[in-house]
């Protein structure tokens, strides 16, 4: 892969870059054998070695290289078998698609993800379909998909709904979030100011992160 501006990168992020791509050259290798058992799990694996790549290239600037990797993201998840991993790689990459410009691929992948999360009821999948309510939200929000203040309202009663009986503190911050915004839009000062004081609610109940 082109090193070009390498020199420029923050350390650590050169450093992530070199240890993931280190980490999949040893996966490709692995997969390059014919005999090998356990390649859904090798794949599975790959997928998140190339999404974690695709992340420090598009925070470094470079978003074609990340692109690339993103659509090797999803063969590898495809390839898992894994509907969780497949539902991550394509929310992603569907995401970036559409803040590229690319609305009808984007919307696409989300879709399919949407859908993939949809067909479980494991914590994970569930949490999975609670994120792509607020990822529609946060693009509607944004501009990036045709909405109306009510739209956004929508997707993000859905997301609380999903997401508050299992606790999932973060998404449901972000929901009661995206909910004010387009309340404020609205003209509806005291229901977003009752999203924001939920909002904060949530984020309180967030556990801190232990130090690594």
């Amino acid at each position: 892969m082109r090193r070009s501006g390498r020199s420029k990168w923050p350390a650590d992020n050169a450093g992530a870059l070199e240890a993931y791509k280190a980490a999949e050259a040893e996966l490709r290798a692995l997969l390059a054998d014919a005999t090998l058992a356990g390649a859904a799990e090798v794949q599975r694996v790959l997928a998140y070695c190339l999404m974690r790549e695709g992340n420090v290239l598009r925070a470094t600037g470079h978003p074609e290289e990340a692109g690339r990797l993103s659509e090797e993201e999803i063969e590898a998840a495809r390839a898992s078998g894994d509907s969780i991993t497949l539902a991550r790689s394509l929310m992603s990459h569907g995401t970036n698609l559409l803040v590229g410009g690319d609305l009808a691929r984007g919307q696409s992948l989300l879709d399919e993800a949407k859908a993939l999360f949809a067909s479980g009821d494991s914590y994970d999948h569930k949490q999975g379909l609670g994120r792509c309510w607020i990822l529609r939200a946060d693009l509607m929000n944004a501009g990036l998909l045709t909405w109306d203040a009510r739209d956004v309202t929508e997707a993000a009663e859905r997301a609380l709904s999903i997401l508050q009986p299992i606790e999932n503190w973060p998404g449901v911050a972000r929901a009661y979030g995206a909910r004010a915004q387009a309340r404020e839009r609205l003209g509806d000062a005291v229901a977003a100011e009752a999203d924001r004081a939920a909002q904060r609610d949530a984020e309180a109940k967030i556990a801190p992160q232990p130090d690594p």
